[in-house]
């Protein structure tokens, strides 16, 4: 090497020594204890905020239309988690809390900053009364409010409250299916400024009718369809006639014939051909 090139780089190495390097041992320390750090510093954080002294709830917000879930136990179902503060508390055992009670549909429960918690409930909208002490909901939800409850100090008048409502009956898991048959029977019914009171079906699935006027209609449990069309069809035809009688709840139709029906509890001169129809139907099994 030159002379004048030495003097330019000097004595020392061209390339810089490299840095010793820590040992794993010691990286491995130096790591535990940054993590340990970190988890003591999210305790006490997280105990902090879990202080109820610091951060209480200090007030409860019921929002939304509450006409028949008792009041008292939904403030019950709410006040036994306020004691674990505003941060302690969680949102979703409130929301399920509340949502057991029988007439709440849904909840939602939400913080406000500093200290208020908001529960926003929405109740059952009766639809139908299913047997005897259950209701049914307009978005096919079944449930058993306390207030049809025997048990209930009002039970009678509770019943009258819901008495308007249609009724229908069945076993165990028919209310869906059986909400949907009355609201198509009731369409068939509307052109006659009909409702239907009454929908029943028993555990062989054979169903039976009671109008808003009183008549009965027998379908049973084969071909229900079918035969309610032949109904409709039939009563146009003799509307008039029945609704002249003094005692039209009398009226019975059994249309579970496979080429005509029975008609029951009127006067004679209705029990004759309706536009060739006989409504005497002919020997055989009832279905």
């Amino acid at each position: 090497m030159s002379a004048p090139v030495a003097q330019l780089l000097g004595n020392g190495p061209v390339l810089p020594k490299a840095r010793r390097r820590m040992p794993p041992g010691t990286r491995w320390t130096i790591s535990i204890l940054g993590l340990l750090l970190l988890i003591g510093v999210g305790v006490g954080i997280l105990k902090l905020v879990q202080d109820t002294e610091r951060f209480p709830v200090s007030n409860v917000d019921i929002l939304g239309t509450v006409d028949y879930v008792d009041r008292d136990k939904l403030k019950d179902a709410v006040g036994q988690y306020i004691e674990k503060g505003f941060y302690g508390l969680d949102i979703d055992d409130v929301r399920e809390s509340v949502e057991q009670l029988p007439w709440i549909a849904r909840a939602r429960v939400r913080r406000v900053w500093p200290g208020r918690l908001e529960v926003h409930v929405e109740e059952h909208e009766p639809g139908a009364r299913w047997n005897d002490d259950q209701l049914l909901s307009k978005r096919l939800e079944l449930f058993a409010p306390p207030q049809l409850q025997l048990n209930n100090p009002r039970y009678h008048q509770w019943r009258e409250v819901f008495e308007n409502l249609p009724q229908i009956r069945g076993i165990d898991g028919r209310h869906s299916e059986l909400l949907d048959a009355y609201r198509s029977y009731e369409g068939s019914l509307a052109e006659f400024g009909l409702t239907l009171s009454e929908l029943d079906e028993d555990e062989r699935g054979s169903r039976t009718l009671v109008l808003s006027n009183n008549v009965t209609v027998r379908l049973g449990y084969e071909e229900q369809d079918l035969r309610m069309q032949r109904f409709v069809d039939v009563y146009e035809r003799m509307k008039a006639k029945i609704e002249r009688q003094a005692d039209v709840s009398a009226a019975t139709f059994d249309m579970r014939y496979s080429n005509g029906f029975a008609l029951g509890g009127v006067v004679a001169d209705l029990r004759s051909d309706v536009n060739g129809q006989s409504t005497r139907p002919a020997q055989g099994a009832l279905q």
